[in-house]
């Protein structure tokens, strides 16, 4: 893979994050908090941009979005394969809420 196909890899995952990030602020801010690890001042500017101002934003060959996985705890709690049980996804959301949330 050469350096043009990883940056246009890059801008699609731009793009695809950005588009979910705006629909989740506007449907529900709080929740786009939580699930994106965004601080409420960027979840307002995220659910205010035009889509042109989206576009622009996603054209960068710098990764916008991060794995959330950081943590140690959080990336078990997400892969724990032998103790896999119906409580699983809450455990790992009452991870990823404790963690701090991400500025640009």
């Amino acid at each position: 893979m050469n350096a043009d196909e990883v940056f246009s890899e890059i801008r699609e995952v731009n793009l695809a994050y950005l588009m979910l990030a705006q629909r989740l602020a506007r449907k529900s801010p709080v929740e786009a908090q939580v699930r994106l690890g965004m601080s409420a001042e960027l979840t307002a500017i995220i659910g205010g941009l035009s889509a042109a101002q989206i576009v622009r934003l996603a054209d960068s060959d710098m990764l916008l979005c991060g794995a959330g996985l950081h943590e140690q705890s959080v990336l078990s709690a997400l892969n724990d394969s032998l103790g896999r049980h119906e409580m699983q996804p809450m455990h790992a959301a009452i991870l990823l809420a404790q963690l701090p949330a991400r500025t640009l």
